[in-house]
């Protein structure tokens, strides 16, 4: 007896159920899904890419003696600030100076000789007018007199070279900087034109890179470019930007291209030597574009499918495409047909949707929306 009436029962309650489960399946499907769209937009747009340089100054030199020698003072050391003029380093000034007396006596000697030979000139054309000598014996006077005067104008030379020697027998700063390296010692002996010195000035810096030849045909002079943060810290903005103020006509290891960036603004934060990122712009990129994400590929190669969004009737729409090539480029697909400018694309999770199902554009949600409204 209870048996029996226990099993309507039981019934009943398994029909309510498939009933409740019925009608929650039916709200599921009717309630619009969010889904984050794209407006397709036909204008061409440039490729930003990202290259690595290096900063340096642009008032920067390398001083070394126009004579080699013994150091015998060095008065200066990484890190020293120096003035215009200032004396940084200087040789045993002894054999320039022996070397200017030298070139004195010389000259001396070949003064005097030119003196003799002038006036055994004179002589010499006096006789010829009286008809004592032939005019043979003229031209030779002549001849010794011009050779004379001819190595007097080489002593008077050498005099020269000797006296610059023993004014450069100094360094001195050539501009207001700092030094940022040495590399001798006193006592040491060095070469003439053997880099002692190093020395910069604290003003304008420069940002040399290496680029490849496509790259560098998008840039001409003048061309600002932005700097994004050092190689080390990339995410250190330093918000500053660079113009190019020369391009090398010359590709070095047969693809790179010097370029060297002007750097505007404060620079002093930026260090010479130190490693940046900068970006430069690229190719421009005409044409529809969508996100790769955004396609449902086709079995048809060139061919696939995306949801456009309508917002009126706030459903989306399974539309057919075709794309100009499968290879993505940052991500995109270039549109060929199927798109109108201005259409909204659905741009994540298309697999999980269905042609004509209700939809609205996502919106995201934070603190800072909830505090705008």
């Amino acid at each position: 007896m209870k048996r029996s009436i226990l099993v309507p029962i039981l019934a009943c309650l398994n029909l309510a159920l498939l009933a409740g489960c019925g009608e929650e399946v039916v709200h599921a499907v009717s309630t619009p899904r969010s889904v984050k769209v794209e407006r397709v937009d036909a204008t061409g747009n440039v490729r930003v890419e990202t290259f690595s340089g290096t900063v340096r100054a642009k008032q920067r030199s390398e001083l070394g003696f126009e004579s080699g020698g013994r150091i015998s003072t060095l008065l200066v050391d990484v890190g020293d600030f120096v003035r215009v003029g200032q004396i940084l380093a200087t040789v045993d000034p002894v054999p320039a100076k022996e070397r200017m007396r030298k070139a004195e006596a010389d000259r001396a000697a070949l003064a005097a000789s030119l003196a003799e030979r002038d006036a055994q000139l004179q002589r010499t054309r006096q006789l010829q007018q009286d008809g004592v000598v032939s005019s043979a014996v003229l031209e030779d006077a002549s001849l010794q007199r011009d050779g004379a005067a001819a190595q007097l104008e080489a002593a008077d030379a050498a005099l020269t070279l000797a006296r610059r020697d023993l004014a450069m027998s100094s360094i001195t700063a050539p501009f207001a900087g700092r030094i940022v390296a040495r590399s001798a010692q006193p006592s040491m002996n060095v070469a003439a034109g053997q880099a002692v010195l190093e020395v910069e000035g604290g003003g304008v810096r420069e940002v040399v890179v290496f680029l490849p030849a496509k790259q560098a045909g998008y840039l001409k002079t003048g061309d600002r470019a932005k700097v994004i943060g050092t190689a080390s810290s990339p995410d250190r903005v330093e918000h500053l930007t660079v113009r190019l103020s020369s391009l090398s006509g010359h590709a070095d290891n047969g693809s790179l291209v010097q370029a060297i960036f002007e750097v505007e603004g404060d620079t002093s934060a930026m260090r010479p030597g130190a490693a940046v990122m900068l970006e430069l712009p690229g190719e421009t990129r005409g044409g529809m574009t969508v996100p790769a994400s955004a396609l449902l590929p086709d079995v048809q190669a060139g061919h696939g499918a995306v949801f456009v969004f309508d917002m009126t009737r706030e459903r989306v729409a399974l539309r057919k495409v075709r794309i100009e090539t499968a290879m993505a480029t940052d991500g995109r697909l270039p549109v060929a047909e199927g798109l109108v400018p201005g259409e909204l694309v659905v741009v994540a999770g298309p697999a999980f949707l269905s042609d004509g199902q209700p939809a609205r554009a996502f919106e995201s949600q934070t603190l800072l929306s909830e505090a705008r409204q």
